[in-house]
């Protein structure tokens, strides 16, 4: 795998969660509405995952279980204003109690975005089968596949290890797809972009 820095290893966690303490505002399952003023972009509806974070594309995993609404938006704007925003003003709204994943219920899920040449990119939940791991490629083809003009020789994997920072690695994936080489494994969280290719005139 060759990139700017090899990938940690594939993480995964199960959706099964315990019951959810009423006295707090955020828990995992819970949905966390989030307005930026300064950048449109971040504005969203994030599931709080079992590990107690949202997971927000640019930023990486942030902690809210066990915050309240303002505890939250002072932890969003601070996070924002240190990696992306010289200054941000932050709203944040609980949008319902639980979600249920999309998929059979019960069944343990993971989540990888997905963006650039695909023909669904966003958001994907895919079941987290028991015994085996899945992989980028793999992961393409259950979410649909890649458009006409996708670059397989020029895929991006962004992942967050345990220190929190954010790490890229870039996969040529024409060998797995040949079978000539082994699929590395996508873990939750993941952000998988498909680059289009260049033409020349």
């Amino acid at each position: 795998m060759d990139g700017q820095a090899a990938l940690p290893p594939a993480h995964y966690q199960s959706t099964k969660t315990a019951a959810t303490d009423r006295n707090v505002v955020f828990q995992p399952g819970d949905r966390l509405e989030l307005y930026v003023e300064e950048d449109s972009s971040f504005n969203s509806i994030y599931l709080v995952r079992p590990g107690g974070y949202i997971l927000i594309p640019r930023l990486g995993r942030i902690q809210v279980a066990g915050l309240n609404r303002e505890a939250a938006e002072n932890a969003l704007t601070q996070v924002l204003q240190k990696n992306q925003l010289t200054k941000a003003k932050v709203l944040v709204e609980h949008v319902s109690d639980k979600v249920e994943l999309p998929g059979p219920p019960g069944v343990p899920k993971f989540m990888v975005f997905i963006t650039g040449a695909v023909p669904r990119s966003g958001v994907h939940y895919l079941p987290l089968a028991e015994g085996r791991s899945t992989g980028v490629y793999e992961t393409l083809l259950i979410t649909g596949g890649t458009s006409k003009f996708a670059n397989l020789g020029s895929v991006e994997v962004f992942r967050t290890n345990p220190s929190g920072r954010r790490v890229r690695a870039q996969l040529d994936l024409r060998p797995i797809r040949d079978g000539k080489a082994d699929d590395p494994l996508v873990g939750d969280g993941d952000i998988i972009h498909v680059s289009e290719k260049t033409f020349g005139f």
